[in-house]
């Protein structure tokens, strides 16, 4: 019984690590984004049920774009520069996957799929 008990323990506790781990389906997309990006932030947002990346250069009024799972554009944020597409107040659910540390957003690094490495 002992034994099994410590089976059934390590079990869970390998369970829970594969949970947490920090997978991502898109992580060759993220990857690319965060070449352009690494001066910058990158938030993985939900635009109509999917899986959209809201990227922006660490710099003021460079405006912002959007990219779909496999890395293709599809919106521009740049309220400087114009009007921005509509797409841009529709994100939902974003969370910053990527931010460089000393940014002029005064805001805490974010590395959560150790892209700097």
């Amino acid at each position: 019984m002992k034994y099994f008990k410590s089976i059934l323990s390590l079990s869970l506790l390998f369970a829970l690590a594969i949970s947490c781990s920090k997978k991502n389906d898109n992580i060759d997309t993220i990857k690319e984004l965060h070449k352009t990006y690494k001066n910058g932030e990158i938030s993985e947002c939900t635009y109509e049920g999917k899986t959209v990346y809201s990227c922006g250069i660490n710099a003021y009024d460079a405006g912002g774009t959007i990219y779909n799972k496999d890395g293709e554009i599809i919106g521009s944020c740049n309220y400087a520069w114009g009007t921005p597409d509509s797409i841009c107040g529709e994100l939902e659910d974003c969370e910053i996957i990527y931010r460089v540390a000393d940014n002029i957003w005064g805001q805490p690094h974010v590395d959560k799929y150790d892209l700097g490495n």
